[in-house]
């Protein structure tokens, strides 16, 4: 962070100050929500949760060192900002501290693979510029304001994921980051449980839109029937994706296995030749994606080929593990109908006996039974020997391959049954493909694998 004068902050937030005025001329070289994490010229900002109030930790962060703090409190003696609301005054401090820099700032969202594209993304612009991303799962009305407020001087762009659980979210931190730049990776039924309809999920992911510049750049995946509609819209939309109509496609692929692929990109009709150094083919349209960017911000050819060769998939995201007996998938981060399937995918290029352990989806809600039986159903089309079903929902999983005639099928309610039982169902040198929701905490299960 680039230090700001806490009068600044005063603007920013619209808020009242009670304390030493001589403070606001000071200079703030830090911002922390944690009474924990605060150093030299912090400003400490209490977040107010349902578990948890900030407010309690604020005499800790004084004494740990912070010089001020924001409150939606009044307070008796500290120096304090009073504002209406603390998460909101973080948005409109990282929102005015992003109107001090140039920097390019691309958003980018989608229902699933997003963490995916960002990651690909900021391998490939780094070849050429110093790129600012949100680290981990960053992504939410908290973490977004936080990596904005990570930005220097120095940073030439900065890859902004958006995430969310409500309509409204994105529209919030669009206005927070106000991109240059918009992406939208697919509309599927991944938060269908929270907003009701995949029309709603396409509506709110479109918020993106909201305080992007006029006439920035939009690039959108083609192949999403929703998405590829805005090509009527005023957008001037960059379509990217597998099909040949797109503006980046796919024009053949050579290699697909466990080790990589290796394919033809087309751009506008010229041909690319690119080599992903991870397994599956669910992660070329995060490829087409970044060419696409990647292009209009001019970078070479053999920049983009260097960077796509350089991405190193995320933790948990068919991350895998050799442990001399079984190779493990772990896929566990996070689960969608559509992750499962492309996780299956990678699974199939495996060699010898294939196992899917597969737990339960989150964030359906009342769709919850026919989202996990149509996993099942369309799970059964693979080439698996194996399914092990695990978790309450997860039992629709185990009917919809049961409707399918899968014999090698297996369903446990908890993990704890399912690892007392594995030992009987796996062998040596199987390939253990483990995938859930990441509340369902499935690293444990891939833990217990590693000890077999």
């Amino acid at each position: 962070m680039e230090p700001i004068k806490l009068k600044a902050v005063l603007t920013a937030t619209a808020g009242e100050f009670f304390g030493d005025e001589s403070l606001l001329e000071k200079e703030i070289y830090d911002i922390s929500t944690n009474s924990r994490e605060i150093g030299d010229n912090c400003l400490f900002i209490p977040l107010a949760g349902e578990k948890f109030d900030g407010h309690n930790f604020v005499d800790s962060a004084f004494k740990n060192g912070c010089i001020c703090t924001l409150s939606h409190k009044k307070l008796e003696t500290y120096n304090y900002i009073l504002v209406d609301d603390t998460l909101k005054a973080l948005r409109d401090i990282a929102e005015y501290y992003r109107g001090l820099f140039n920097a390019k700032i691309i958003a980018l969202t989608g229902s699933v693979g997003k963490t995916t594209a960002k990651e690909m993304l900021y391998a490939v612009l780094s070849q050429k510029y110093n790129v600012l991303k949100n680290y981990g799962n960053f992504n939410n009305e908290i973490g977004v304001p936080k990596t904005i407020l990570n930005m220097t001087k120095d940073h030439e762009a900065a890859i902004i994921e958006m995430g969310m659980n409500s309509l409204g979210e994105i529209h919030r931190l669009s206005k927070t980051a106000r991109p240059d730049a918009c992406i939208i990776m697919n509309v599927t039924d991944a938060h269908i449980g929270m907003l009701g309809s995949r029309e709603a999920i396409f509506d709110a992911k479109c918020e993106i839109f909201d305080y992007m510049k006029e006439g920035g750049e939009v690039y959108l995946y083609g192949d999403d029937d929703m998405l590829v509609a805005l090509n009527e819209s005023d957008l001037n939309p960059v379509f990217f994706g597998e099909s040949s109509y797109n503006h980046v496609s796919v024009k053949s692929i050579e290699v697909s296995d466990i080790e990589g692929t290796e394919f033809t990109a087309n751009y506008k009709g010229e041909d690319i030749k690119i080599k992903i150094a991870v397994p599956g083919k669910h992660i070329i349209s995060s490829v087409l994606c970044a060419i696409a960017v990647a292009k209009d911000m001019k970078l070479s050819n053999e920049q983009i080929k260097q960077g796509v060769l350089s991405y190193v998939a995320a933790k948990m995201r068919n991350d895998i593990i050799n442990t001399g007996k079984l190779m493990i998938i772990n896929d566990c981060y996070n689960a969608s109908e559509e992750s499962i399937l492309a996780g299956i995918g990678v699974l199939e290029l495996t060699q010898g006996r294939k196992v899917a352990i597969l737990g339960d989806i989150r964030e359906v809600g009342v769709h919850g039974q026919r989202v996990h039986y149509d996993v099942g159903k369309k799970a059964a089309l693979h080439n698996v020997d194996v399914f092990i079903c695990c978790g309450e929902m997860s039992e629709y999983t185990y009917n919809g391959l049961k409707e399918a005639n899968r014999s090698d099928i297996y369903y446990f309610e908890n993990k704890e049954k399912m690892h007392k039982q594995l030992n009987k169902i796996i062998n040596d040198n199987d390939t253990v493909y483990v995938k859930a929701s990441r509340g369902c905490k499935f690293e444990d299960t891939v833990a217990y694998l590693e000890t077999l």
